[in-house]
């Protein structure tokens, strides 16, 4: 049991590694860019000999171009080891969480209103009395 708790222990601990340097390779790439495009670079790794560029939208990608030969320098000088001498940019488009749909209800006829303000006259719960009119006044409204 002890060899295998190691070896998935020597796992995380390469994946921790793997994500600092991923996040290093990510804070030298926004600290060399103007404060407006710094967010939305949301990535930066490399392939062979290939710096990857990743930003949020086509938008931005475009501005990103101008800084290019510069985050190339940098990246050159920081990690002369990688050996990088082209860049890549990926456009990689952050969703925007789904809109909250609203519940479409029916409102209340004339009739129904008006037996629902009766009703809350008769109620002694205060929230329910105030639903009610609320309720009621929905009907009135659309009409």
């Amino acid at each position: 049991m002890k060899p295998l708790l190691n070896k998935q222990s020597g796992a995380l601990e390469n994946l921790i590694q793997e994500a600092q340097l991923f996040q290093a390779l990510l804070e030298v790439g926004q600290d060399c860019l103007p404060e407006e495009l710094k967010p939305h670079l949301i990535g930066v790794s490399f392939e062979q000999n290939t710096l990857i560029l990743q930003i949020d939208d086509n938008i931005w990608s475009t501005q990103l171009r101008f800084y290019e030969p510069n985050l190339m320098g940098i990246y050159q000088s920081h990690f002369p080891h990688l050996g990088l001498n082209k860049t890549k940019i990926q456009v990689i488009p952050i969703s925007a969480p789904p809109p909250v749909r609203r519940k479409v209800s029916t409102t209340p006829s004339y009739e129904d209103a008006q037996e629902m303000r009766e009703i809350g006259n008769k109620v002694k719960s205060e929230g329910l009395k105030a639903a009610l009119d609320r309720l009621s006044k929905r009907a009135v409204e659309s009409d």
